[in-house]
C-alpha cells in the first residue's frame, strides 16, 4: 500500500513539473520584454504577434488534440510534448537573431504545449487517482504546476543576470527553459506508469475511442454545467487580478508593495489553494458542492471589497482579505477540473471533454476578460473597478448556478436508476 501511495504521488509531481516547464518560453516576453527586442532585432509588434499567432494555434489545435488524447496513450503524448518543447526552446536559442525562425519556434511551441499535450496531461491526472480522489489529485497536481514554474523562472532568471551581454544572457536563460522541459519529459517516463493506475481507468487508458464515440460527450447536459464551472472558476482567477492596480490606482499603494502583493497571490498561495481546495471537495464527496462554497465566499469578499470606502488606511486590512480571496480562488481554480469526471464523462473520451472545456473555460476569459476590463479602464479610470467587482460577483452568481444544477442533474439520473432498479 505504501509502495503505491509512492508512485501515486511521483506521477502526480512528475506530471505538475512538466506542465510548469511548457510555457514559459512562448510568454518569455512577461519577463524578457527588452531582451528579446534587442536580441531579436523585432518591433513591439512583431514581439506581440508571436503571441498571437501562440494562441491562435493553440485555439485551433485544441478540439483535434482532445480526440489525439483519447486515441493514443498520455503518457506518450506528455513525454514527445515535452520534448519537442525542449528541442525547439534550444533551437530558437541559437537563432533568435531570425524572426522567421522565432515564428516558427512559436507555431511549433503552439503544437507541442497546447494541440494534444493539454488534454493529456489533465486526462493523465485524473487517471493516477481513484474516483474519490479526484478533487485533492487536481489540487496536487496545480501546486506542483505553480513550483515548477517558478523554478524554472527562477533559474532563468540567474542565469541570464549571470551575463553582461545581454543576447547571450537570453541565449542560455532560453536554454535552460528547454532542458527544464526535457527534464521534465524524462520525469514523467520514469514515474508515470499507466499499468499502476487504478483499475477504472488503467481499462479506459487503452482503449481508443472512435470519433462517433467522442462525440457523446456533446450530448452530455451536465458536461456543460462542468464547461460553465471551470469558466467561472478560471475567469474569476483571470479578472481578480485586477484587484493588484487597485491597490495602487486607488488605495494609494506603492507599485513595489502591489508587485510583492502580485507575486504573493501568483505562487505562495497557489501551493496552499491547490492541495487544500481538493482535500476539502473529497471530503464533501462532491467537487459542485465544494464549488458552491468557495464561490459563495469569494462572492462575499468580493461585495465587501466594493463596498468598503476609505483610502491608504485600508491597504492592511484589505491585503488580509486579498489573501484569503485568492486562497480560495485557487481551491475554486485547482479542483474545477475534476467537475468534468463529476460530470459522469467516460475516461474514453475524457480528453475530448477536457478539450472542448477548455476552449469554453480557457480560452474565452482569456480572449475576452482582460480585453473588456482593460478597455471599462481606459474608459472610466477608477470608476471601472465598480464594474470590475459586478463582473466578478456574477460570475459566482453564475458558478453557483451551474454548480447547483449539477448536483440536481445528479439527484434525477440517481433516482431514475433507482427507480428502474
Amino acid at each position: 500500500m505504501k509502495n503505491k501511495r509512492t508512485k501515486y504521488f511521483l506521477a502526480v509531481i512528475s506530471l505538475g513539473l512538466v506542465y510548469g516547464t511548457m510555457f514559459n518560453l512562448p510568454y518569455m516576453k512577461y519577463i524578457f520584454y527588452d531582451a528579446m527586442i534587442e536580441a531579436m532585432g523585432c518591433t513591439n509588434a512583431q514581439l506581440g504577434l508571436l503571441v498571437s499567432v501562440y494562441t491562435i494555434i493553440s485555439c485551433i489545435g485544441l478540439l483535434p488534440g482532445g480526440w489525439i488524447a483519447d486515441r493514443y496513450q498520455t503518457k506518450g503524448i506528455i513525454v514527445v510534448s515535452a520534448y519537442l518543447q525542449g528541442a525547439v526552446s534550444i533551437f530558437f536559442a541559437f537563432t533568435m537573431h531570425s524572426y522567421v525562425c522565432a515564428m516558427i519556434t512559436w507555431i511549433i511551441s503552439g503544437f507541442a504545449g497546447v494541440t494534444a499535450f493539454f488534454a493529456a496531461i489533465l486526462k493523465a491526472v485524473s487517471m493516477v487517482g481513484g474516483e474519490d480522489e479526484q478533487g485533492r489529485t487536481y489540487g496536487y497536481y496545480e501546486a506542483f504546476c505553480g513550483i515548477s514554474a517558478a523554478i524554472t523562472n527562477a533559474v532563468a532568471l540567474a542565469v541570464f543576470a549571470g551575463f553582461d551581454d545581454s543576447v547571450s544572457a537570453l541565449k542560455w536563460a532560453v536554454i535552460v527553459m528547454g532542458v527544464m522541459s526535457i527534464i521534465g519529459g524524462i520525469l514523467v517516463q520514469l514515474f508515470f506508469d499507466q499499468k499502476t493506475t487504478e483499475v477504472h481507468y488503467a481499462k479506459a487508458a487503452h482503449n481508443k475511442a472512435s470519433i462517433k464515440e467522442t462525440m457523446k460527450v456533446f450530448k452530455m447536459p451536465k458536461f456543460y454545467f462542468s464547461c460553465i464551472i471551470v469558466f467561472c472558476a478560471y475567469g474569476f482567477y483571470t479578472c481578480q487580478s485586477f484587484i493588484t492596480p487597485y491597490f495602487t490606482s486607488v488605495l494609494g499603494a506603492t507599485v513595489t508593495f502591489a508587485g510583492f502583493l502580485s507575486i504573493l497571490k501568483q505562487y505562495a498561495l497557489k501551493f496552499i489553494g491547490g492541495p487544500v481546495g481538493g482535500w476539502a471537495a473529497d471530503k464533501l464527496k462532491s467537487v459542485s458542492k465544494f464549488q458552491i462554497i468557495a464561490f459563495i465566499l469569494m462572492f462575499a469578499i468580493i461585495l465587501y471589497i466594493a463596498n468598503v470606502k476609505g483610502g491608504a488606511e485600508l491597504i492592511t486590512p484589505l491585503t488580509i482579505v486579498t489573501l484569503v480571496l485568492a486562497t480560495i480562488c485557487f481551491m475554486s481554480r485547482g479542483t474545477m477540473w475534476a467537475s468534468i469526471d463529476e460530470a459522469g464523462v467516460p475516461k474514453e473520451i475524457s480528453g475530448t471533454a477536457i478539450a472542448v472545456a477548455s476552449i469554453i473555460g480557457f480560452n474565452m476569459p482569456d480572449l475576452i476578460l482582460p480585453t473588456l476590463i482593460g478597455s471599462w479602464l481606459d474608459k472610466y479610470g477608477n470608476d471601472a473597478y465598480g464594474r470590475v467587482f459586478t463582473l466578478l460577483g456574477a460570475m459566482c452568481v453564475v458558478g453557483v448556478l451551474a454548480s447547483v444544477a449539477m448536483l440536481a442533474a445528479k439527484r434525477r439520473e440517481a433516482k431514475k436508476a433507482a427507480d428502474a432498479a
